[in-house]
C-alpha cells in the first residue's frame, strides 16, 4: 500500500508545507524503514515557523498525512521556533542501532544531532510542546523527515 501525503485545500500558498511534503515523500518511497515508521505514525504536530508567520498542521493516521494549512485541532506535539531551526530537525542524523538520533557525533553529510536541538532550545530559538508526553511520536517523526543516504537511517 502507498502512502497518502496530501495538503489540504488552501496549503498551496506554504511553503514549509510543501517542503515537508516532498521532503516525506521522498523519503517514505525510497526506505522500507521510513515507510515502517511513516505507518506507525497516529497524531497530530502543529510547526509554527515564528519569523515568517507560516504555520501548519500534521495530521498522521497509520499510513495517511494530511497537512493543513494554520491550526487544525489540538494537536499532540507543537513545534515552535525559526524557520532555519525547524528545518534543521530534518538533518538530525540517526544511529545504526535502533535508530535513535545521534547525541554528540557529527555525521560526514554534515548532520546535526540532539545536542543542536537542545542548543536551540536553550537559546530560545525552538520550543518543543508535547516532548515529554509524546516522544515516541517526536521520535519518528524525526526519523520520517531525516535525510536517506550514505551513513544515514
Amino acid at each position: 500500500m502507498d502512502p497518502i501525503i496530501d495538503l489540504a485545500e488552501g496549503t498551496e500558498e506554504n511553503t514549509l508545507a510543501i517542503l515537508l511534503a516532498d521532503r516525506i515523500r521522498q523519503n517514505v518511497a525510497h526506505s522500507a524503514r521510513k515507510m515502517q515508521d511513516f505507518r506507525a505514525l497516529r497524531g497530530s504536530v502543529l510547526i509554527v515557523a515564528q519569523d515568517t508567520t507560516q504555520t501548519l498542521t500534521m495530521r498522521f493516521d497509520h499510513g495517511r498525512l494530511t497537512i493543513h494549512d494554520g491550526t487544525v485541532g489540538i494537536p499532540s506535539v507543537t513545534l515552535c521556533g525559526d524557520e532555519a531551526a525547524l528545518r534543521r530537525l530534518a538533518n538530525v542524523g540517526l544511529s545504526r542501532w535502533l535508530r535513535l538520533p545521534k547525541v554528540f557525533m557529527r555525521t560526514p553529510e554534515g548532520g546535526g544531532t540532539l545536542w543542536d536541538v537542545a542548543r536551540a532550545m536553550a537559546n530560545e530559538k525552538l520550543t518543543i510542546y508535547g516532548l515529554l508526553s509524546h516522544p515516541r511520536l517526536l521520535l519518528f517523526l524525526l526519523r520520517v523527515l531525516s535525510e536517506e543516504g550514505p551513513g544515514r537511517g
